[in-house]
Parts: C-alpha cells; structure tokens; sequence
C-alpha cells in the first residue's frame, strides 16, 4: 500500500515539474516578444500601476503606464523571474523642462510616466535636424531637446520623430503646469 502511495505522489511530481518547464518555456517565448504571459494568473495592483501574473514557478511583473485595461505591448516596464523575484519600477520624482526662460517641474505620475513613454521608445538614429531646440526635458539624469519645427526629440548626438498626438500631449502636460 506505502508503495502505490510513493509512487502516485512520484507521478504527480512529475506531471507538475513537466508542465512547469513547459509553461515556463511558452511563456517565456511570449514575454520576450511582447505577448501577454497564457498560462499564469493574473493579478492587479489596487495603484492601478502593476499586474503581477503566476505561474507555475515562475512569476511575470508587469507596470502599466495609465490603466492596467491597455493592451499588454503598452507596458512601461516589464521583468520575469522565480516567485521570489523582486522588481520595482524606478519612480522619477520629478522631470525638469526649461523653455522661453521659463523652467516647469513635472511631478505628477501619470503625467511623468506619459512623458517618459514618450521619450524613452523613441526610436533614435545618428541624423540630426537643424531645427531649433525649443524645449530642454531633463530626465534620469539625461537631456532631451524637443525640436517644434522639425517634430523632432534630440538625446545627445541621436535624433527620433516625434508624432504629432505626442507632441501635442508633453505640450499639455506643459500648458497644465503653468
């Protein structure tokens, strides 16, 4: 009888440890090209800030920038790693931006993320506008200049278009705090 036991309870580890290198490999493949993790569960923040999915042995830590209903490809940061696995987003504080001798301090979240998302998934090449700088955006220790005449954003030596609904929501964000 203790060996129809030893041996159920053997099965059952196994078929568990099978499916938690399966499902750790599919989700896995997912969440490096940016598809929502399938065979977790999914758990949301009362913040409305981060989704914490589970799975077996593994975890996905996911922070949205505005609600946790955006589509998954949305994500501000994401990391995944064992259930013991820590992840904090880096809260900036505050984002200094200088224009017409006038210099604003962002220090609202959504709109620090808003303006982070813009500027962080840009994608920059070595071609540089003549254009004018007429916004200075300090953030994480790094400066932006945003060219108005180009549609243009400027990080060191590297230039990205910048859309136009972009553009116009750092200029509210701009206009709120004045």
């Amino acid at each position: 009888m203790k060996k129809k036991i030893y041996i159920g309870v053997g099965i059952v580890l196994i078929v568990l440890i099978v499916a938690s290198i399966i499902t750790n490999y599919v989700d896995s493949g997912r969440v490096t090209t940016g598809h929502e993790p399938k065979y977790c569960i999914k758990i949301e923040s009362a913040d409305d800030s981060k989704v914490t999915y589970w799975g077996l042995g593994y975890k996905v830590i996911r922070y949205v920038d505005v609600s946790q209903n955006e589509p998954y490809e949305n994500n501000i940061g994401v990391k995944m790693g064992n259930w013991f696995m820590k992840y904090d987003l880096q809260k900036e504080k505050s984002i200094i931006i200088e224009y017409d001798d006038k210099t604003i301090e962002i220090s609202n979240y959504k709109d620090i993320n808003k303006i982070r998302n813009i500027l962080v998934n840009s994608k920059y090449n070595s071609e540089i506008c003549d254009g004018i700088n007429t916004h200075k955006i300090t953030m994480d220790n790094e400066v932006y200049y945003i060219k108005e005449n180009c549609g243009e954003i400027q990080k060191g030596d590297k230039q990205s278009k910048i859309s136009k609904e972009d553009l116009d929501t750092i200029l509210k964000i701009i206009d709120s705090y004045q």
